[in-house]
């Protein structure tokens, strides 16, 4: 009863935020030859858990646990220092994610679980002044999705 009541008194961008520190998005999956898409509802939780991670880490300039949060790999190529540099202009533009959790995200290309376990979502949220593209890929680590690569592409709407 006190759980029930504590997610109902939470938003959106809460529930995502608890996903992310919880660590427990998603039951194990393993990877393979077959490995299935997740269905609609594990597809937000990735994009909503992955552009409020970059928003909070733009915001505050520490991407540490944006990094701890991604697979190996992701890991190993971005340091967190590079991350910050990668992200800087977002930071001088005062480019704000946030709201990204008030849109429905439309996916421009069928999601797919490509030969090698990738899982890439490609599409945008219709925010206003900027629209907000992404171009994310997920593998599967320890049985659940990380992040693998991250691109944002504010533009004019």
């Amino acid at each position: 009863m006190i759980r029930r009541n504590l997610l109902s008194r939470l938003n959106l961008r809460q529930l995502c935020q608890l996903a992310i520190l919880s660590g427990l998005m998603f039951p194990a999956v393993q990877a393979g030859a077959e490995t299935p898409v997740p269905d609609g509802y594990q597809l937000s939780v990735l994009i909503y858990s992955t552009m409020t991670a970059l928003d909070q880490a733009n915001a505050t300039g520490n991407y540490s646990v944006l990094h701890d949060l991604a697979a190996p790999e992701f890991q190993r190529i971005n340091p967190v220092p590079k991350l910050s540099a990668i992200f800087a202009g977002y930071r001088e533009r005062h480019v704000v994610l946030a709201p990204v959790v008030l849109f429905q995200p439309h996916l421009v290309e069928e999601p797919k679980v490509a030969l090698e376990g990738l899982l890439r979502l490609k599409g945008y949220f219709p925010t206003k002044p900027l629209r907000i593209g992404f171009d994310l890929t997920y593998q599967i680590v320890g049985g659940g999705w990380r992040l693998m690569a991250l691109s944002i592409s504010p533009s004019e709407s």
